[in-house]
């Protein structure tokens, strides 16, 4: 089985292709010998959030302009100093839509606003073609809103993003939402990751009825099972429906609305690696572990 049908079977028609964050994933349940989980892979790169109070104050922006603040409006599209301040009003109309209300703006991308997993909510990452590799080059030009603090798991928040009036490229932009009932994820975090659900929480090397206990208190099931012994690479990976309670969790990531797929196996992975990845999402080594 490749690396495409096992991600294929923990979250089926996933989008435009293996997206480096599914293949994140993939390297977390496949390669969890590794010390640290491998950086992301090209195509779809998140960006990190930019403070519009502070970009103002720093452009010395002052003009504001309102393009496509009708309540009708999909966007939310404002001119301030060199920059557009786009907001998206609703985070489910065709991209068409998006798309003619940017180009009579004179904003020359193409957006999507897609479901993502918490900690992807409001980050945009790109499909621009030519770009394969590396950081994404526009970083100057486009980027996050500002958001609220702890806009993490279970809040809801506004999403949107900034574009330089300079811009002269094209960039095929996509946007994290939260998912709908019954939507699987274009973009995947890791449960441990900051803004996932098990962020900080007991759960590395825990038996299998444990953290199912947890993740039914926090309105999540379990879909699916990558079965693993640590060290094993994914050509060994098994999926299974069910496993035994007694099974350790070695990782996990939210794989569709309201659901998990956990990385277990027989023995528990190594606590050096475990201690890792804690301290890698600011959480204490020391969480209880069944080991």
């Amino acid at each position: 089985m490749t690396p495409d049908d096992i991600v294929k079977t923990l979250a089926p028609d996933p989008g435009p292709g293996l997206t480096p964050a599914a293949r994140e994933m993939l390297t977390q349940i496949m390669d969890t010998a590794e010390p640290e989980p491998r950086a992301w892979r090209p195509r779809w790169r998140p960006l990190l959030a930019l403070p519009i109070a502070a970009a103002v104050a720093a452009a010395g922006w002052s003009a504001t302009v309102v393009f496509g603040a009708a309540p009708a409006s999909a966007l939310d599209i404002k001119e301030e100093g060199d920059h557009y301040v786009i907001e998206v009003k609703d985070l489910y109309a065709n991209p068409k839509v998006y798309e003619t209300q940017l180009k009579d703006a004179g904003v020359d991308i193409s957006l999507k606003v897609a479901p993502v997993t918490p900690s992807f909510v409001g980050e945009i990452s790109t499909d621009t073609a030519g770009w394969n590799k590396g950081p994404f080059p526009y970083a100057d030009k486009i980027k996050t809103i500002d958001r609220p603090e702890n806009c993490d798991f279970g809040r809801s928040c506004p999403i949107g993003l900034t574009i330089a009036k300079d811009f002269t490229g094209k960039a095929d932009i996509l946007l994290g939402r939260e998912a709908r009932p019954g939507e699987k994820y274009e973009v995947i975090g890791m449960l441990e990751a900051r803004g996932e659900p098990m962020h900080c929480r007991p759960f590395l090397n825990h038996r299998v009825s444990e953290v199912r206990q947890t993740l039914a208190g926090l309105g999540l099931s379990i879909g699916e099972f990558v079965v693993k012994e640590p060290g094993e690479r994914g050509a060994d990976a098994e999926i299974r429906t069910s496993v035994s309670d007694s099974m350790y969790v070695t990782g996990g990531a939210l794989f569709e609305y309201g659901k998990a797929g956990l990385t277990v196996s027989e023995k528990p992975m190594d606590e050096e690696l475990k201690q890792t990845l804690l301290r890698k999402y600011g959480c204490s080594a020391n969480d209880g572990s069944t080991s």
